[in-house]
């Protein structure tokens, strides 16, 4: 969403520029690296929450 203002003669002033980096310098520079680390750390995630389910359903048949 862009946001204009008019001057009295008409002309639309438009100050976006600057948001836009801020939003491409976050992507770049936060959410990228977060999501890679949490693909990294998915697979032993599932896998120690797959442990610990069979381990809670298994106990008290030992």
């Amino acid at each position: 969403m862009k946001l204009c203002k008019r001057t009295f003669k008409g002309k639309r002033i438009c100050k976006r520029n600057a948001v836009a980096s801020l939003d491409l310098v976050l992507v770049l520079g936060i959410i990228l690296p977060l999501a890679a680390f949490l693909f990294y750390l998915l697979p032993r995630m599932i896998k120690l929450v797959y442990e610990m389910t069979i381990t809670i359903m298994g106990s008290p048949l030992m």
